[in-house]
């Protein structure tokens, strides 16, 4: 938790201070140190929250990491949007959620057709293809000029929407197929804890890339570009780490055991 604030908070000042100031580089630097303090003590402690013998699965560390980069490339692309509607555009706060309904409405679509074709085609596939299809949308959005019209963005936020969404019912498979059962609860919160950390960062990266640009239209583009990034990081990962076809939760190995 810690080092999660300390983090947020550097990248959130990065913005307003500069990425170079004394203040931003001495949060950067104690969010590692409190990261390293977190890993040892969770190593030595008798009953840890969370048993690093988990994160030596292939399949569950690299999903963790999926999680992370999709929800920081998804919340990026949402809460640099919402900026762009309300303070460069003038929507109000009903109207800008309203122009966000694309990329929010495909999430609910996206996993239930998840859901169904993973029983034919494995996880591996739909996480991959997931990915790749969202990273068109901060891509598009992007690609689409310095001031597009609104019509021009709706297709990226479908898809940025879509693609995340079809990719979450694969990932947490991965991870709940990788833990055995004893360890199920760490599995599912490990999982969640890296998305929620994922969110932080790019919601406070995003910001900062705003504050910090030349011009609104260059901020919005390097974070969007960033995000698109991200996706194409996760989607690597994914045909790296998710196995073709997912085992069923509980059915992992000892914690610690390695695992293709």
């Amino acid at each position: 938790m810690a080092a999660v604030a300390l983090l947020t908070g550097a990248l959130n000042e990065a913005g307003r201070r500069g990425w170079a100031d004394p203040a931003v580089l001495a949060g950067a630097g104690l969010a590692v140190s409190a990261a390293v303090a977190f890993v040892v003590r969770e190593r030595l402690a008798r009953s840890p929250v969370l048993p690093l013998g988990l994160l030596r699965s292939r399949a569950m560390s690299g999903a963790a990491g999926i999680g992370l980069l999709f929800n920081f490339g998804f919340y990026g692309m949402v809460f640099t949007a919402s900026l762009e509607f309300q303070h460069e555009r003038g929507y109000s706060a009903l109207g800008t959620g309203l122009a966000l309904f694309p990329a929010v409405a495909m999430t609910m679509f996206a996993s239930v057709l998840s859901g169904r074709l993973a029983r034919r085609t494995g996880d591996r596939p739909l996480v991959v293809s997931g990915m790749l299809l969202a990273a068109l949308g901060p891509a598009g959005w992007a690609a689409a000029g310095a001031d597009p019209a609104y019509a021009l963005l709706v297709a990226p936020m479908m898809a940025a929407g879509f693609g995340t969404s079809f990719a979450l019912t694969g990932s947490t498979a991965t991870v709940m197929g990788a833990a055995p059962a004893a360890y199920s609860g760490a599995a599912s919160a490990l999982f969640n804890t890296t998305r929620q950390i994922g969110s932080a960062t790019g919601v406070a990266l995003g910001g900062s890339l705003l504050a910090s640009a030349a011009d609104y239209g260059t901020g919005i583009r390097t974070s969007m570009l960033i995000g698109a990034l991200a996706y194409l990081a996760a989607a690597g990962l994914a045909w790296r780490c998710v196995p073709a076809r997912p085992r069923r939760p509980g059915r992992a190995g000892r914690v610690g055991a390695r695992q293709p």
